[in-house]
């Protein structure tokens, strides 16, 4: 071949490969499609540490520790502090069981796609509601919570109560909502970036009250150590280990930003691990201040991290408190809500939803459709449970659903996770046993909760079951008729041609 002819590249030796000769003669393998299932949203947006911010917003651990953990030595007296390790226990099996499927797959459907990979879509479906009943019930009691500490501290007389909220509050919970929502369509970036400024702060503000009632007891660690003389009732310590699960509940919704991530399939478990030890380390730490404070009588017995604060002589804390808590709460409602939107935009791809649901903006590259309608969803939903009142069914329903939406999901994972490695052939006792033994725990955990409701929570218990059974039923029935004969379930991002090439990967673009 002389000098100026035209080289070609060589064709490698006895017949390569389709995607190895596609890329020595640099063109798109036809063994990858040209566009993910996912397509429009903008990978590599974001990394592990907004990963992060997301997991920790969701799980608000400043607005938990400061208002909600009384209920622990409410249950477990002096075995407190030992149920709330055991269930990080459990927690980080769960996190661990997510990580079967994050190590494998990317998925803006998060449990949802996972269960659907691992058993079928009915059962998928059934996580997918339950999942959706959480995020949706969490986002609505956290934006009231939030709306009424900003009452609060912008109008220090306002009492909130159960009386009639005026329209000064509704225009509030508007406001908020169009602001939460204008972040999810702005982009993840944008949002986990606001939520990280927002958790740093509000985890150093409850790590610096925890110092300082800590220190106001002498660091007396005594009340930490059970006393094995007065043991609690199984169900009093099975409802003090329900209270701390609900402290860890939405940790896995980082993993909806996995195909927006940059490297999703490493990030994704290293992000789901760091944050559910990293809230188990403060909750510890603030749980031991709390139950110091509670054995030392000059600062009384009261319900929360927040009351014993307050009994300290410190004008500060009061304001500071209430601002962090509302910043917490409405972080809260921004995650929820961000994980809800992606849940909503994967079922619209797999024609589960409506197809419109699954639209991204050309500009932003963001489920905006999405956004604007679970933004009105949540609106309304706050509105009428701030309009009915506390002691309402509706905010009975609300309330339960903000616990049993994720323990339902977080318990079909793990049994998930075992069928899933069994079904591509890499089942190891190494990699399933803490996906086995979470779901025993976690079966074993809801079984006493299950038996141990009455009254008006017996009833809302009733109406979650009746409303997820009714999803998943029309769903099956809908599959068994054809109904959605152009539904693919289990959607979730995968390489497309341009990937093999080391291009950029597929330009964002409106679907």
């Amino acid at each position: 071949m002389s000098a100026g002819s035209p080289q070609t590249p060589p064709r490698a030796p006895g017949a390569a490969s389709a995607l190895g000769q596609a890329i020595l003669e640099h063109r798109p393998s036809s063994i990858l499609a040209e566009t993910s299932p996912l397509r429009g949203l903008r990978r590599g947006s974001v990394r592990t540490v907004d990963l992060v911010a997301q997991s920790v917003a969701a799980v608000a651990p400043a607005g938990v520790l400061l208002t909600s953990s009384g209920g622990l030595a409410a249950h477990a007296g002096s075995f407190a502090f030992i149920a709330l390790a055991l269930t990080a226990c459990v927690v980080v099996l769960v996190a661990l069981s997510i990580s079967v499927f994050a190590r494998r797959l990317s998925a803006a459907g998060g449990l949802y796609t996972f269960v659907t990979r691992g058993l079928g879509p009915v059962i998928g479906m059934l996580a997918g509601a339950a999942i959706a009943l959480g995020y949706a019930t969490v986002a609505i009691d956290t934006l009231r919570s939030g709306v009424r500490r900003l009452t609060t501290l912008f109008v220090p007389a306002a009492t909130g109560g159960d009386r009639m909220p005026d329209l000064g509050v509704f225009a509030l919970i508007l406001v908020c909502t169009i602001g939460l929502v204008g972040l999810i369509v702005c982009g993840a970036r944008v949002s986990t970036r606001i939520m990280l400024v927002i958790e740093i702060v509000a985890v150093a503000a409850i790590l610096v009250i925890s110092v300082v009632v800590f220190a106001s007891t002498g660091w007396d660690l005594e009340p930490l150590i059970p006393d094995p003389s007065s043991p609690p009732a199984l169900s009093s310590f099975a409802a003090a280990a329900g209270v701390a699960l609900v402290s860890f509940v939405g940790f896995e919704s980082g993993a909806a930003l996995g195909p927006e991530s940059r490297r999703p399939l490493a990030s994704v478990p290293r992000a789901l691990v760091w944050t559910v030890v990293a809230v188990a380390i403060v909750y510890l730490f603030g749980v031991a201040a709390q139950l110091s404070a509670r054995a030392d009588g000059s600062l009384g017995r009261t319900s929360s991290l927040l009351a014993e604060a307050a009994s300290l002589d410190a004008a500060w804390i009061g304001p500071a408190v209430d601002a962090v808590v509302a910043a917490s709460w409405i972080a809260c409602t921004l995650a929820c809500t961000n994980a809800l939107v992606r849940l909503v935009f994967t079922m619209a791809r797999e024609r589960v939803l409506p197809e419109w649901l699954g639209r991204t903006s050309r500009r932003f590259s963001t489920p905006h459709r999405a956004a604007i309608a679970v933004g009105l969803i949540l609106a309304g939903g706050t509105v009428v449970q701030t309009w009915a009142g506390g002691g309402s069914l509706l905010d009975e329903v609300i309330g339960l659903g903000t616990s049993v939406g994720f323990i339902v999901a977080y318990l079909i994972v793990c049994a998930a996770a075992v069928t899933y490695l069994v079904r591509v052939k890499e089942f190891s006792l190494r990699e399933a046993w803490p996906a086995m033994l979470g779901t025993l725990a976690l079966a074993a955990l809801t079984a006493t909760e299950i038996v141990g409701t009455e009254g008006r929570t017996r009833v809302a218990l009733l109406v979650i079951a009746a409303v997820l059974a009714a999803v998943v039923a029309g769903y099956a029935l809908a599959l068994r008729r054809g109904a959605l004969p152009r539904a693919r379930p289990g959607a979730y991002d995968t390489p497309v041609a341009a990937d093999a090439l080391g291009a950029q990967g597929e330009r964002p673009h409106g679907a």
